[in-house]
């Protein structure tokens, strides 16, 4: 299955949340209250001038896409070139998995496919940042959970994306 036709048969974010659990919208929206992105990213976030394909496989279930999803969701309302579909883990991994040649061993959600206005391979973001190797996840991880280092994900999908 193509790009294109994976971010199409995609789910919003409303219809996302609307499948979830009541445990885990009421997780998701505790996150959401609390995003606060830095005014040097949300300057990078507006002043993207093309448009974007956000591609994510994930499940509501995952502390880490209950970390991630909400500052994906920002991004798309700080810019509307960005745009945001959902797939499930089992969609990702028939498809997404392959295509950005991860192995079956190491597939995890959230897994982000960053596409161009056609549907076109930018880069890729897969689980959490990988700046946390470094310093540590026990070190940031109550915080990441709780969505306190939102920056952190920002910073890592800016990057990738060469902004």
């Amino acid at each position: 299955m193509e790009y294109k036709e994976l971010f199409e048969t995609g789910m919003s974010y409303e219809t996302f949340l609307s499948i979830a659990s009541a445990s885990e919208r009421e997780k998701i929206a505790e996150i959401t209250k609390v995003i606060s992105i830095c005014e040097e990213y949300t300057n990078k976030i507006k002043n993207l001038d093309k448009p974007y394909n956000f591609l994510l496989s994930a499940e509501s279930w995952c502390p880490y896409v209950r970390a991630t999803i909400p500052v994906l969701v920002k991004m798309t309302e700080i810019n509307p070139n960005i745009k945001l579909r959902i797939i499930t883990e089992g969609r990702g991994f028939k498809y997404l998995r392959e295509k950005l040649n991860i192995s079956e061993e190491l597939y995890v959600v959230p897994t982000l496919a960053i596409l161009d206005e056609n549907f076109e391979f930018v880069t890729r973001y897969v689980g959490r940042p990988a700046k946390y190797r470094n310093i540590g996840f026990e070190n940031v991880s109550k915080e990441y959970f709780a969505g306190y280092r939102s920056d952190d994900i920002i910073e890592e999908i800016l990057q990738k994306m060469g902004v």
